[in-house]
């Protein structure tokens, strides 16, 4: 006769496939909520009903690829800036300042902020797939539509930043110098493509080639100036003056020399006509 411990231990391991179920649910459940505990301090205010909430978190669980925009910015010569403050308790109120503004401009427009690198900041966009039970139903078109809102929305947001800062946090980095290097400035790098987000120290953060992409163009990119890789860059270029107009942009394809490529790699320079216009520029980042 099998002891009762053995009985049990039996029971369990071919316990009904109806009661199984519910116990994989609750592990999801708890997943979730942890997963979504870290990614709060990142998202914008609403990303819960913005976004597909189950289905975002699951494929952070299950790492699978999502579809990101990537922002890159480095403020050229930092390290100069802070050797020349007056007060160092002034150069970091403005840095802190600067990057809160930055933080709140970028959830506002429904982008996610990485983090504080020290010297500038990472920051994504997400694009989520048509609903698995929707595919059919919806109109084709539909996702492409949402790309082309999200890369608007990131150039748009950019060329904010950048005007931002050269225009006001620079002026208050001036103010506390004893000297100001003409190298100093905001650069930005864009990219997008499907990457992954992953913990790292109890944190998520977002890496794939994409964030490689946007770290890569603004290491190329002079201060005062946002370059976009080639997937990105290519369609804002073909739709400069067609759905893009309203940015005021003119986009350049060039060739400039990088780490990688020393010979030149492909780019596009997003230039803004007297500042960036259109749906949401006023107002969309506050330095206050």
């Amino acid at each position: 006769m099998a002891e009762p411990a053995v009985r049990r231990r039996r029971r369990k391991l071919t316990a009904p496939a109806a009661q199984r179920p519910a116990v994989n649910a609750r592990e999801r459940t708890r997943e979730r909520a942890g997963v979504a505990r870290l990614l709060k301090p990142h998202a914008p205010a609403d990303w819960e009903t913005r976004f597909r909430r189950d289905e975002l978190l699951d494929a952070v669980i299950d790492g699978r690829a999502i579809q990101f925009f990537v922002m890159a910015a480095d403020i050229r010569e930092s390290t100069s800036l802070m050797k020349e403050a007056i007060r160092i308790e002034r150069f970091a109120q403005v840095m802190d300042k600067f990057v809160s503004s930055v933080k709140q401009g970028i959830t506002r427009s429904g982008g996610w902020f990485d983090k504080f690198t020290g010297d500038g900041f990472l920051a994504y966009w997400v694009v989520q797939p048509d609903a698995p039970d929707a595919r059919d139903a919806r109109d084709p078109t539909e996702l492409e539509g949402r790309f082309v809102q999200t890369t608007g929305d990131v150039a748009h947001t950019a060329g904010v930043l950048i005007e931002l800062f050269h225009r006001r946090v620079l002026e208050d980095f001036r103010e506390n110098s004893r000297n100001l290097s003409g190298g100093v400035g905001l650069a930005i790098g864009l990219d997008a493509g499907p990457a992954y987000l992953v913990k790292i120290a109890d944190e998520l953060t977002v890496v794939g080639p994409p964030v490689v992409g946007a770290v890569r163009m603004a290491a190329a990119a002079a201060p005062h100036e946002v370059l976009a890789n080639v997937l990105l860059g290519r369609g804002l270029r073909d739709e400069q003056d067609g759905v893009y107009a309203a940015l005021n942009v003119s986009i350049e394809q060039e060739f400039r020399p990088t780490k990688e490529y020393p010979k030149g790699q492909e780019v596009y320079a997003v230039r803004y006509r007297g500042g960036p216009t259109g749906p949401g520029a006023e107002g969309s980042v506050s330095a206050s």
